[in-house]
């Protein structure tokens, strides 16, 4: 390891200039080469994709909350014929709890 410590820099500052000179003068040529070569990239999407975006759309169209139903159960509350079954609620509540589970 003490090998490793005691290198000297001498005449490595020289390999190092001509090395980058090389590297840069190699890029600007791959990127004039580059810049004329035509892409033939494509892209394909297998069915499940397709499907999955086309799924999405459909969702993002749907709006989040059903202005009807909540005007319902407002109505249903402000004149007292809304109800709640306890033990369908219940039920609810340790299904939910049994699904974190």
């Amino acid at each position: 390891m003490s090998e490793i410590n005691n290198i000297k820099s001498t005449g490595q500052a020289d390999l190092t200039a001509n090395r980058n000179v090389n590297v840069r003068a190699d890029s600007a040529a791959a990127a004039v080469t580059g810049a004329t070569e035509q892409s033939s990239d494509t892209v394909s999407l297998t069915n499940t994709a397709t499907q999955l975006q086309s799924l999405q759309q459909t969702l993002s169209d749907v709006p989040e909350v059903d202005s009807g139903r909540v005007e319902a159960l407002k109505a249903a509350i402000a004149d007292g014929s809304y109800t709640v079954d306890s033990n369908e609620l219940a039920q609810n509540l340790i299904g939910f709890e049994q699904q974190l589970n």
